[in-house]
């Protein structure tokens, strides 16, 4: 008797879901995707064409949580991750969530607790692990190419691609602009190789350049400039419990040279090294070194890899590859670049 396959519902269709968690789920050859709630009909029916397969539509999550469902992907704009997770988590099921798994801290603690209680995966989707820069630096550092890293600079800066869809310029939707959107990638890939020191003390500024003017064009076309209440721009400075600093760099709009410069470089006691470049440099007895580590040539299938990473946790029971505990170290960073800029001070974290 053949084994039941595992169903999968979605909650939201934005682009992310058709473009990477789609693939992602499809490539598994035990599950099939039976459900997407979405508020928006057309993008709901949509979703149901670009799949292909039978797959139940609702306006009303809550309603497709009903359903006998293994897992729940969520795609929607920020602010709705924490009601969604806590909905399907309630419900029984196992849940992978696009970044970030939530915009401040007291709602990650509620939904990672909610999940540790109930015996269920709960998943961020931080793909950027799954590159293989990443995970070559990762072995790189791992067999003591970097020693104790004392700081790190991370960046996260686009030149003129502000995403203009509501989800992103609006905070009801977004919780923040550029910190939430793509700084989040960048800071969680650089503490993963840090192995997440406890952040202690940030402080941060977050400001509006450029999204309220015209001054610099969009390349993904034009937006709501009198409506955008987010950053367009934010940096910080970082302490953590272990003595190491780290900066970030995080935008949208800006004038630099590159199209986008999504980086981070890191500096050890025994060598530093750039992602995802691989580039590294070290001293061998008195003797300059460096060069670049060698990657894998292969496709860029990250999402794909980082769905297949949640379903073997989800299956075999294992410990989430992106605990909650991980995610909320980078949100309480990010939070408190919003209030360092807030307050006008630097912000102690408890």
């Amino acid at each position: 008797m053949a084994r039941r396959k595992l169903r999968i519902g979605f909650i939201g269709t934005g682009g992310i879901a058709l473009s990477a968690h789609v693939p992602g789920w499809q490539a598994l050859p035990d599950v099939e995707i039976v459900a997407v709630a979405d508020v928006r009909e057309t993008a709901a029916q949509g979703f149901v064409k670009a799949t292909g397969g039978r797959v139940q539509v609702f306006s009303d999550y809550r309603e497709m949580l009903k359903l006998d469902l293994d897992a729940v992907d969520i795609c929607t704009p920020n602010k709705v991750h924490t009601p969604a997770v806590l909905a399907s988590l309630q419900a029984g099921k196992h849940v992978l969530c696009e970044k970030p798994l939530a915009t401040t801290t007291k709602e990650i603690r509620k939904i990672g607790e909610l999940a540790d209680r109930m015996g269920l995966t709960l998943m961020s989707c931080q793909h950027m692990r799954w590159q293989a820069p990443s995970l070559a630096l990762r072995d790189w550092i791992h067999h003591g190419g970097l020693g104790e890293v004392y700081h790190a600079r991370v960046r996260a800066m686009r030149r003129a691609k502000l995403p203009p869809r509501p989800g992103f310029i609006y905070e009801r939707l977004s919780g923040g602009g550029p910190c939430m959107d793509i700084g989040v990638h960048a800071l969680d890939a650089a503490l993963w190789m840090m192995d997440f020191p406890r952040p202690v003390r940030v402080s941060g500024t977050s400001k509006t350049n450029f999204a309220k003017g015209r001054r610099i064009p969009g390349q993904w076309g034009d937006w709501d400039h009198e409506g955008f209440d987010v950053e367009d721009f934010a940096a910080a400075f970082v302490h953590f419990d272990n003595g190491a600093t780290l900066t970030l760099e995080t935008a949208w709009l800006g004038h630099q040279v590159e199209d986008e410069d999504m980086s981070f470089q890191l500096y050890g006691l025994r060598g530093g090294v750039k992602w995802p470049s691989a580039e590294f440099a070290s001293v061998h007895g008195r003797t300059f070194t460096q060069g670049t580590l060698k990657i894998p040539e292969t496709l860029d299938k990250a999402h794909t890899e980082a769905i297949q990473a949640f379903h073997q946790c989800m299956t075999r029971r294992k410990p989430s590859l992106v605990p909650w505990t991980e995610s909320i170290q980078v949100i309480a960073i990010l939070e408190a670049v919003y209030a360092s800029q807030k307050k006008g001070r630097e912000i102690v974290l408890k």
